[in-house]
């Protein structure tokens, strides 16, 4: 029997300073940042992690494509 290995593709997290939301499965690290980072508002892009304070620091459209992105990655794998 094939074992298959389960492991999240869009995680958020809660932290001291603030939220990350964790898009994996993107096959460029730098994809987020590129695509994404001077759009979403009040945030640090790094790698396959979305860092912010709160929600209303953002632009949620924006948030929601690399959400949306980050799923269809998936989905092509």
């Amino acid at each position: 029997m094939e074992r298959v290995e389960s492991f999240f593709q869009i995680g958020v997290s809660g932290n001291k300073t603030g939220i990350s939301v964790y898009i994996l499965g993107l096959k460029d690290k730098k994809y987020l940042a590129k695509t994404y980072g001077k759009k979403l508002g009040k945030a640090s892009v790094t790698g396959y992690c979305i860092r912010f304070e709160a929600l209303k620091d953002l632009n949620l459209d924006t948030l929601g494509a690399a959400i949306r992105r980050g799923f269809a990655s998936s989905k092509s794998v």
